[in-house]
């Protein structure tokens, strides 16, 4: 509740308000359900388009990029799922469930670099986390390039999570990607599906280290796949970069030009 009372953006969701009488916290009401469900198609709705997914994986990169280079204090989900993703009416994602969030105000500096992590116990859903999470128990952004990796290669395949980065892997080493492809989603242009596929695949490196900085490389590589897609930019980022704010967010004066 105190990260989402303090944060705005298109694509995280809106804390509407809290009742502690009863435990709850409320939010907008987000009538498409949780993109786990949709690539389920649950209760027979409609399977979500290449297209769609794109914009999906885009939005939730620059919803990343905004906690991550919140001030004064990085924040880090540590709980990315599909079922953690919120779809509205238009099919615009937001990401909700922020119960195991970490703040990294009370962060140590690890002694051979100036990254910044969180000492925890590994909270979350297993397939998704951070190897090395897992293993050192220290929590960083890059804990969420991770877990975004294997939500990528979910968009991608519409397969279960488990597994599903040596499948990947295997399907492109051998040139046979196109029987993973999710066939509900349409004809995938294999140029973006390759290049998806391979940029999840670093994301979800063993080795934090190599996995590729959301900010200069994934939100460059996504943005401009969104816009040769055809998708619109459903959440008012210019490409320049996901810094910029929608131009709803601004004051009509200062958009007046000489």
């Amino acid at each position: 509740m105190d990260v989402l009372s303090k944060l705005r953006h298109p694509n995280l969701i809106t804390l509407i308000g809290a009742c502690p009488e009863s435990w709850s916290l409320v939010y907008e009401y987000l009538p498409n359900g949780s993109l786990e469900d949709r690539l389920a198609c649950k209760d027979n709705t409609h399977p979500l388009s290449w297209q769609t997914r794109i914009r999906i994986a885009a939005e939730l990169c620059s919803a990343l990029i905004f906690l991550h280079s919140s001030k004064p204090h990085s924040i880090v989900h540590g709980d990315l799922k599909p079922s953690n993703i919120i779809l509205d009416g238009n099919l615009v994602s937001k990401l909700s469930d922020f119960g195991i969030c970490r703040i990294l105000s009370n962060y140590e500096n690890s002694s051979n670099s100036n990254t910044q992590f969180w000492k925890t116990d590994p909270k979350g859903t297993f397939v998704y986390m951070d190897p090395e999470f897992l293993a050192s128990g220290e929590l960083t952004p890059k804990s969420d390039v991770y877990s975004f990796g294997i939500i990528l290669l979910r968009l991608l395949t519409g397969r279960p999570a488990l597994g599903i980065t040596k499948e990947v892997k295997y399907a492109v080493d051998t040139g046979k990607l196109t029987s993973l492809l999710d066939p509900l989603a349409g004809d995938w242009p294999f140029v973006q599906a390759e290049q998806l596929a391979r940029l999840a695949l670093r994301c979800c490196e063993m080795n934090r280290k190599s996995r590729p900085d959301l900010h200069s490389d994934v939100w460059r590589i996504l943005d401009a796949m969104r816009a040769s897609s055809g998708g619109t930019n459903s959440f008012g980022l210019s490409s320049e970069g996901p810094h910029q704010p929608p131009s709803y967010f601004i004051c009509p004066i200062f958009q007046v030009t000489n």
